[in-house]
Parts: structure tokens; sequence; C-alpha cells
């Protein structure tokens, strides 16, 4: 995350407060939740999806700032190399 994000989430923590804002992220990720429902059944648009997305991403970049970034990447970069290992599996190739 560059710095300029990192001051916008850590005044947007201090603004609202931690609870306001975990709050906040779990009714993007239920927007998000209702965007796809109502995506696979025609009733949206994908750029109705793509602004939940990008609101979502807001909202975890601001949990990621909170629980700490280096945590969060460390536990992606794991999970990451475990769908990794997975899809080699699941595949039958060697990963490339």
């Amino acid at each position: 995350m560059e710095q300029n994000e990192k001051n916008i989430c850590a005044l947007a923590i201090e603004t609202f407060g931690p609870q306001s804002q975990f709050n906040m992220a779990i009714e993007e990720c239920a927007e998000l939740i209702n965007a796809l429902c109502k995506f696979r059944r025609g009733r949206v648009g994908t750029l109705d999806v793509v602004t939940e997305i990008a609101d979502v991403q807001i909202m975890c970049e601001q949990l990621s700032y909170m629980f700490g970034e280096q945590t969060v990447a460390d536990e992606r970069k794991r999970k990451i190399e475990r769908l990794q290992k997975r899809l080699t599996k699941y595949n039958g190739t060697n990963g490339k």
C-alpha cells in the first residue's frame, strides 16, 4: 500500500474509530455478496460488481492496516502458495 493510502486509512480509522470501520467492512462485504447474487441473475451489470469490489478492497486495506500489514501480507502469501500447490495437484502439472 502506498504511503498516501496508509495515511488515508489511518485518518479514516482515527476519524470514525475502529469499531465503525469494522462495521463498514461488514456492510461492504454484504453489498458485494448482494451484487454478485444479482449479477448471477442478470439484475445488475459488471460495473455494479466492480464498484463493490473496490469498496471491499478499500475496507480490507483498512483492516490490514489495523491488524498489521506485514502479518496480512505474510498470510496472503502463504495462502497463495497453498492455492498454487492445490492447483498443481488438481491439474497434474508442475505449476508451469
